[in-house]
């Protein structure tokens, strides 16, 4: 901050002294401005700067120990960001859903982002798991009434919070808005008793520069109340069949729900079996007919094959059969006569 003061003084002087010279007698007049706008802002600067700190400290320090027979006050004045993670499981995710939606739209709060997967399509023996994921912006004295809610509509399985305090940023950004506020409200008296364009042009281009710092640091403070007023929670929803238990179980009631979840997947195996029985029945049907038609093209070849050997066996059996010829025709065939 002062090295902020020191930077307008010097801008000033330089002001002060160009003025001076580009204006003659009308300049001394302006010039006298100028100086008395660099002290008064100065000064303004200092108290303004002291009181802000002084009081924001006093504010900061409202919980500290108190004297005796004064009476506890709630500090008010902390700039806190809070952000709260929540994974939660339920047997019924569209009521659940329903419910959650209805209740931050009653408390003034919106959905950022939500995230809803309806399970997978195929079947593994198991029911396809749904789940959501949303992203709540809820205002910030509301934050406990949610909370009771999703604790009252599901079973919290995990849940984390963490708080930022940007009280010190905060405050130091308000300051530097306001001392550069200052800075605008002198550089427009000083603009008003300008009487050449020179000077005009050179208040006016720092009153621009002025002005465009104040919508920065505007539009951070926007940013800042955002986060403080509306906690911000990030809550997961899982559909099951059975809330994940958080007492430890002796050896005997372990061994017994076991025996019991064990007869249930295997009941549940089966009928997600049979469900996948009856999906697929028509690409069932459609490969045991092209196995019939491929054991009968088999078989009819088999068929044909033996059939072709039998002839060929009948055959070589009538040759057999067949007499032989007699001797001197083969040996007159021979001598050519």
């Amino acid at each position: 901050m002062k090295n902020k003061r020191l930077v307008l003084l010097l801008s000033t002087f330089v002001l002060t002294a160009s003025m001076t010279i580009g204006c003659g007698s009308s300049g001394n007049k302006y010039a006298a401005t100028t100086e008395e706008y660099a002290a008064e802002s100065a000064y303004d600067g200092a108290v303004e700067s002291k009181s802000v700190y002084q009081n924001d400290s006093a504010e900061l320090n409202a919980e500290g120990p108190m004297a005796e027979g004064a009476t506890e006050v709630v500090d008010t004045s902390r700039k806190l960001i809070t952000t709260m993670n929540i994974s939660s499981e339920t047997e019924d995710l569209d009521s659940v859903l329903s419910e959650v939606q209805n209740k931050v739209k009653e408390l003034g709060g919106y959905i950022e982002s939500s995230d809803i997967y309806n399970g997978s399509s195929y079947y593994s023996g198991s029911k396809p798991s749904r789940n959501a994921y949303l992203t709540l912006r809820i205002p910030a004295n509301n934050l406990d009434k949610f909370v009771d809610v999703v604790e009252g509509s599901t079973n919290i399985t995990n849940k984390s919070t963490s708080v930022e305090d940007v009280t010190l940023n905060y405050v130091d950004i308000e300051s530097k808005k306001n001392a550069l506020t200052s800075e605008e409200k002198r550089l427009l008296e000083i603009l008003e008793s300008a009487e050449t364009v020179e000077d005009i042009i050179t208040v006016e281009s720092r009153l621009s520069e002025v002005r465009y710092e104040i919508e920065s640091i505007e539009s951070q403070l926007r940013t800042y109340d955002n986060k403080i007023n509306y906690s911000t929670v990030y809550l997961s929803i899982d559909e099951v069949s059975k809330f994940t238990e958080t007492q430890e179980k002796g050896p005997v009631q372990r061994m017994r729900e076991g025996f019991v979840n064990s007869i249930a997947e295997v009941i549940a195996a089966v009928v997600e079996g049979f469900v996948w029985f009856v999906i697929h029945l028509p690409q069932i049907i459609l490969i045991l007919v092209a196995i019939v038609i491929v054991i009968l093209i088999i078989r009819a070849i088999d068929k044909a094959g033996k059939k072709k050997n039998y002839k060929n066996m009948l055959k070589m059996q009538q040759v057999q059969q067949m007499p032989p010829m007699p001797p001197q025709n083969i040996q007159k065939d021979n001598n050519g006569k």
